[in-house]
């Protein structure tokens, strides 16, 4: 008994929570927009909404549960449908409850009254009875209704066209003209009793002229004749006009009829579209499409006269660098005026032509002599170089040139421009802000490049970059404190590539930033593994790139890798070349106090071989000095280069940095480190780079 009192009390608890939900439910059906009417199988009201009440306002007093449809709709007759149906009473009901019952659940629309426009769907349920939804769409339908008006409107504008039609006698004087023609300022009856190429008009030669009245005498229908007047006010307009000739009963030529249309509009899109077609979009330039025209035309002048011509490939250094620490509108700015300044140097005959990016052609045609191209190139050289000021800002770009010349270097565009690149790469590697004249052995170079630049595309899937570990050792108690990650690439066919090799390209194709991030993701993995296997714990030193210090993402990237590895500050520092920092000095020193903010460390690398000083080194955030090989490697026969080494280990100690030797080979040079002070070392003396398992052996026999 008391199992059944407790199972009825459960069912009690379960229906009465059942209740508070369906009120919820018809708590929040109450105020939905739609209106809403549920039926039962007795087709009687169970539920109706606040909104289809209001649709329904004539009978919202029986719009409450228990009421049936029946008497809903005999309401609503009563109270005013009686007037707009030619049913009985009763008829009406019936007709009303039989649908009601038996809905096509179609929806439709419906004009309610003169007040609502509603959406109409009706529905069977489940249990036999019928929900119905009404949706006000008064708002679509006048908008609807407004649409068609404008239409109506639209086409009477047509039908009043500014279009005209005009007649000509048999000598070809107007003797017809439509007021149409009015619209464009001018006055149809002063064309009376004139011919046509009498007027002045303008757009056509007298050759195009002549060839019009031969069809004329041909007796010749024409279309779309085109040609220009000008108005009073000095616009110039284009009209198109298409006539027929006009026989009378006899077949006697009686004249001409026609229309004529105002096609100004359409002659400046097709203006604009040849603009586009063949002048850059930013720089108002020709572009690719018009240089290989232009390159044409001259290529055939230059085969008669026997002048050669020249084609400089022009790539602007560093560029990128204001693109993605000012914006690309400071960018596109700079670019326009570095157009402007291209096109005032060079001849009128000249070509200036933007390449794509940053890179710019130009075409010298009969150019003369080689040394006449090297001029010009100097020229550009010096006008490029002179600061810009953009938005507030001064700037400073130069240009990296290449030249090939026509015949010698090629004879067709595409290879010209090949070489041309070539030539210019070989300025960017002899230091950029130069120029240089195609050789042969560039295209070496240049294809060496390319497939250097494609491999490595594919080399982060194939697994084939790996690192390896240079130790650090401190000096005194000669124990590791910490090791360089060296990036290396075994390619599957030309083998291990040096970093010198391919470093450089890829900072310049960008693909350094994926790189860059697998450097830390691996250095952080690898961390993790010689902490799970008991080793004792120190932290990685990983190479920055300027390409990855503009990088706006960077700060997320390293803390993305540190994380997913469980690796902190302590585990991790960053190397920055001292010429990287120089060039990149607004943007580094931002990245630099963010990783200092989050407790690492950051070491100036190769240092004493740019330029440096100490307001430099005080403003950016940095623990070390790294001293570059070069100073180290001659220790014992150098005295200016001991004497400034021991000069960097003097200024670090008084800025409060630590200082760091690389390249160290020989017991003299570690004995000059220390008696000078400096706190760590790393070189072939203590070990050379060596691979993942090699460095764990290693760290266990230094423990």
């Amino acid at each position: 008994m008391d199992n059944l009192q407790a199972r009825i009390a459960e069912v009690e608890a379960q229906v009465e929570a059942a209740r508070g939900q369906l009120d919820q439910i018809i708590a929040a059906m109450e105020h939905l927009e739609p209106g809403i009417v549920l039926y039962g199988p007795d087709d009687r009201v169970v539920f109706c909404n606040k909104r289809f009440r209001e649709i329904y306002a004539e009978v919202a007093d029986l719009l409450i549960p228990g009421t049936s449809y029946s008497e809903i709709a005999r309401a609503y007759y009563r109270r005013g449908f009686e007037s707009r149906t030619g049913l009985s009473e009763d008829e009406y009901v019936r007709a009303r409850a039989d649908y009601h019952q038996n809905p096509d659940e179609r929806d439709y629309e419906f004009m309610h009254g003169d007040k609502y426009w509603l959406l109409i769907s009706d529905r069977k349920t489940r249990d036999g009875g019928v929900i119905g939804f009404r949706v006000d769409i008064t708002a679509r339908k006048r908008a609807e209704q407004q649409r068609e008006a404008s239409e109506a409107r639209f086409k009477s504008l047509l039908e009043m066209s500014s279009d005209w039609y005009w007649e000509q006698d048999d000598q070809y004087r107007f003797t017809m003209m439509s007021q149409g023609l009015a619209h464009l300022g001018e006055v149809p009856e002063k064309l009376l009793g004139r011919c046509r190429w009498d007027l002045g008009y303008g757009g056509l030669t007298p050759e195009q002229w002549e060839a019009h009245k031969h069809q004329l005498y041909a007796r010749e229908p024409f279309r779309g004749l085109e040609f220009t007047f000008t108005r009073d006010t000095g616009e110039v307009r284009w009209v198109s006009v298409t006539g027929e000739p006009v026989f009378d009963v006899a077949g006697r030529f009686v004249g001409y009829r026609g229309v004529g249309t105002d096609v100004t509009e359409r002659k400046r899109y097709e203006t604009k579209i040849r603009e586009l077609a063949d002048y850059d979009f930013l720089t108002g330039l020709p572009n690719r499409s018009l240089l290989a025209a232009r390159f044409a035309f001259s290529s055939r002048g230059a085969e008669r006269s026997g002048q050669p011509m020249a084609l400089v490939f022009i790539d602007l250094d560093r560029f990128k660098t204001i693109n993605d620490s000012l914006g690309h509108p400071v960018g596109d700015r700079l670019l326009k005026q570095i157009a402007t300044r291209l096109v005032h140097v060079v001849r009128a005959t000249d070509t200036v032509c933007r390449h794509g990016g940053d890179e710019f052609l130009v075409l010298l045609p009969e150019v003369g002599a080689a040394s006449n191209a090297a001029h010009v190139a100097e020229e550009i050289s010096r006008e490029l170089s002179r600061p810009y000021e953009v938005d507030g800002y001064e700037l400073v770009v130069t240009p990296s040139i290449g030249i090939s010349l026509y015949p010698s270097d090629g004879r067709e565009l595409p290879v010209l421009i090949r070489n041309a690149d070539a030539a210019m790469y070989h300025s960017k590697a002899m230091g950029r802000n130069r120029y240089s004249f195609f050789k042969e052995e560039m295209n070496a170079r240049i294809s060496e490049r390319l497939t250097l630049e494609n491999g490595m595309r594919r080399a982060l899937a194939r697994d084939e970059f790996f690192l390896e570990y240079q130790p650090v050792y401190a000096l005194g108690g000669r124990y590791i404190v910490g090791a360089e990650a060296l990036l290396r690439w075994r390619h599957p066919e030309l083998g291990v590539v040096p970093p010198a090799r391919f470093i450089p390209i890829a900072e310049d194709s960008g693909l350094i930033l994926e790189i860059g991030e697998w450097v830390m993701r691996e250095a952080c993995r690898q961390s993790r593994e010689w902490a799970k296997a008991g080793l004792r714990e120190m932290p990685l030193r990983v190479n920055l790139s300027g390409i990855q210090l503009r990088q706006k993402n960077f700060i997320e990237v390293m803390q993305r890798a540190m994380a997913d590895h469980g690796r902190g500050a302590a585990h991790l520092e960053f190397e920055v070349t001292e010429s990287v920092l120089i060039t990149e000095a607004e943007m580094a020193t931002g990245v630099l106090e963010a990783l200092s903010r989050q407790g690492l460390k950051i070491a100036i690398d190769d240092f004493g071989t740019g330029y440096s000083n100490l307001s430099y080194l005080k403003r950016l955030r940095i623990d070390k000095l790294k001293i570059d090989k070069s100073f180290i490697r001659d220790l014992a026969v150098d005295p200016a280069g001991a004497a400034l080494t021991q000069g960097i280990v003097g200024l670090a100690k008084s800025l409060g940095l630590r200082v760091t030797a690389e390249g160290v080979e020989t017991a003299a040079q570690l004995e000059f480190l220390e008696a000078a002070g400096c706190d760590e070392a790393q070189g072939f003396f203590f070990s050379m780079p060596l691979g993942a398992d090699a460095m764990a052996e290693l760290l266990r026999s230094d423990a």
